[in-house]
């Protein structure tokens, strides 16, 4: 018998969410973004709680390993809180991988949510409790900007909801190869999730769409991390990929990354769609990592989210293409 995931429960208006730093310290070396984001939180209609190391900085770290786990899980284990985000990105969340408590985290479902380099330990939580996870905007970056898009808010306060239409990512994707791919999704920055290969906390590679998205590299960066991916195997095994919105990652001889993409994937034959904006981009749509997607290119919506990520979605939220 197959064991159902466990789901976090629906995050709406006046429930709490728990701030957290996993790597740099950001709310430190940024208070005012810091500042602003916890206000735009409230204003969304959230109570909104920060654990103790969040604004504390240990070197290029928020705090010690010990001191931000503990901090994580007090904050998974809180009946109080609902949803837990983290503030900002940096460079370093692996080094709290082999401390989580997971068994804790699966007896506790809840959305935790977070972009750039805490995508890393998103995708590891999924990997080993089943539980979705949430890619999506950070408290410093995205809620603490000044111009944040109001898609960014409203996507995000939608599918911590549940609601049902937003199982319908309706980016206007392109494709460099065309065709169908259903499989449960792995989503983050390309080089952060680079850092989960050959350990314990790896996803699932077999059948997943992998979307992925970087900034500031230059392409052939991308390609050196890409190619270790097709070296373990790792895109023998995917279904599907979708390349996010590109930040900064400048050309190379004349090269994109798309060229990049092509030249190096063309042994295999899954769908890849591009110009899905979830990474560092502004606009952000909030993505539940863990749950089954569909890739369609002769679809008006060409992905959709087809298997519940909040314990009180329908079975298939996303519909038939």
């Amino acid at each position: 018998m197959t064991t159902a995931p466990p789901l976090p429960a629906p995050v709406t208006q006046g429930d709490t969410i728990g701030v957290i730093t996993v790597a740099a310290p950001e709310p430190h070396l940024h208070p005012d973004f810091y500042a602003r984001g916890l206000t735009a939180l409230r204003e969304q209609g959230f109570n909104v709680v920060a654990a103790a190391s969040t604004e504390r900085h240990h070197g290029y770290r928020a705090g010690t390993e010990t001191e931000v786990l503990n901090d994580f899980h007090a904050m998974v284990s809180d009946p109080a809180i609902s949803a837990v985000v983290c503030a900002g990105g940096g460079k370093n969340t692996n080094r709290l991988l082999r401390g989580l408590d997971l068994e804790l985290i699966a007896a506790h479902p809840k959305a935790i949510v977070g972009v750039s380099d805490p995508s890393l330990l998103l995708n590891a939580i999924t990997a080993r409790t089943k539980m979705p996870t949430f890619h999506g905007p950070a408290v410093v970056w995205d809620w603490g900007s000044e111009n944040s898009p109001q898609h960014t808010t409203d996507n995000f306060c939608a599918v911590l909801a549940g609601q049902p239409s937003t199982a319908v990512i309706d980016a206007p994707l392109g494709w460099l190869r065309t065709g169908t791919a259903s499989g449960h999704l792995v989503a983050g920055c390309l080089s952060s999730l680079r850092c989960l290969l050959g350990t314990p906390w790896e996803p699932d590679w077999d059948g997943a769409i992998l979307a992925w998205e970087d900034a500031f590299k230059p392409v052939e960066l991308l390609d050196q991390t890409l190619t270790h991916f097709r070296d373990l195997g790792v895109l023998e095994r995917i279904a599907g990929m979708v390349i996010g919105e590109l930040v900064s990652c400048e050309a190379s001889a004349g090269w994109g990354a798309h060229e990049m993409v092509m030249d190096l994937c063309n042994a295999y034959d899954f769908p890849i769609a591009t110009g899905l904006p979830f990474g560092h981009t502004a606009v952000k749509y909030t993505l539940p990592i863990g749950t089954t997607v569909r890739l369609n290119s002769d679809a008006a919506v060409g992905l959709t989210v087809a298997s519940p990520w909040v314990s009180s979605a329908s079975a298939e939220v996303g519909g038939a293409q």
